[in-house]
């Protein structure tokens, strides 16, 4: 019993991987958007729907992980 609890917390600590990468992902997504319109301005609306939607792809992810967690660890 003490080996599936202790192979439970190494499968969480596994699903903490994907959102630590989101955080860094969306600070690396929105730091890319401030430099394009910045050297862009005029095609503000399309960069801010296309950075929305990686924000909205990198945060799928980010949720699956924690229900893959939640899931594994109440098993």
């Amino acid at each position: 019993m003490l080996l599936v609890l202790a192979v439970k917390v190494l499968v969480l600590g596994g699903c903490m991987l994907p959102i630590a990468f989101g955080v860094l992902g969306t600070g690396i997504l929105f730091a890319g958007y401030n430099l394009a319109v910045s050297r862009n301005p005029e095609e503000n609306e399309n960069l801010f729907n296309s950075t929305l939607m990686g924000f909205a792809l990198m945060e799928t992810f980010v949720f699956l992980s924690f229900v893959v967690g939640f899931v594994i660890y109440s098993m």
